[in-house]
């Protein structure tokens, strides 16, 4: 069972929030919920204290307290919390990318974006996709979506996954094309990268989850960035 919360100070689209959610159960059989709502900012704050949900579903515009505002807090208490905001505006989506939500649903709320923002907390594939290959004798298989980037180092290509790093006798379009996954990025001939480990993204620099900084390649900005929000929300 899946604990969440709705935050929305109109009552209206709360209740279409929760009836989305309902016609979503029926889609899934086998998914259950326990949901709470609430219309202001102080009283979602105000239960967290006591109670920990699995699942967010925010509004922006709450009250004094923004959602991105809440978003944070509860964050700080549960990191493995899953945000979903719900907003008639597009200006927080970078605020939305920089806390890693799960998803930015922009009002009215089409049945199919949110039935994707849900599977992607909900829905765990049978069939995870690993990468295997051999590191100095040893054989290690690691998830796919693990990988942050690959970088060139002459024959070999550097492997980086979390805070381990591996290297590989390979070549650069061998290991693209093992890897098989549209959210893998070449930066020139030289690193790969998983868009969805993006940290940040500026017209000059690429900042991975490690800290890693990668540049801009001339003229890519746009294309990079509206991939990264693709891959991200």
């Amino acid at each position: 069972m899946f604990k969440l919360a709705i935050c929305d100070d109109e009552k209206s689209s709360a209740a279409e929030a929760a009836e989305l959610l309902e016609r979503y159960r029926k889609s899934r059989g086998n998914l259950d919920f326990e949901t709470d709502i609430f219309y202001t900012s102080i009283d979602l704050l105000t239960a967290i204290e006591k109670k920990a949900y699995d699942i967010y579903l925010l509004d922006i515009y709450i009250d004094k307290i923004n959602g991105i505002d809440i978003a944070k807090a509860i964050k700080k208490n549960n990191e493995d919390a899953h945000i979903i905001f719900m907003t008639s505006s597009n200006a927080f989506y970078k605020d939305a990318f920089r806390i890693h939500a799960v998803h930015y649903l922009e009002k009215p709320i089409l049945e199919e974006d949110f039935f994707d923002a849900m599977d992607r907390v909900c829905v765990v594939e049978e069939d995870n996709a690993y990468y295997t290959f051999r590191d100095s004798g040893e054989v290690h298989r690691v998830p796919v979506s693990d990988i942050l980037y690959v970088e060139s180092e002459d024959h070999y290509k550097r492997i980086v996954v979390g805070d381990e790093s591996f290297l590989v006798r390979s070549t650069m379009q061998e290991i693209r094309q093992e890897l098989n996954e549209p959210f893998f990025y070449e930066l020139g001939v030289k690193s790969l990268i998983n868009l969805k480990k993006v940290l940040k993204i500026t017209k000059d620099v690429i900042v991975m989850e490690d800290g890693k900084e990668f540049s801009v390649p001339r003229g890519k900005y746009r294309t990079v960035s509206e991939m990264v929000l693709k891959y991200t929300f």
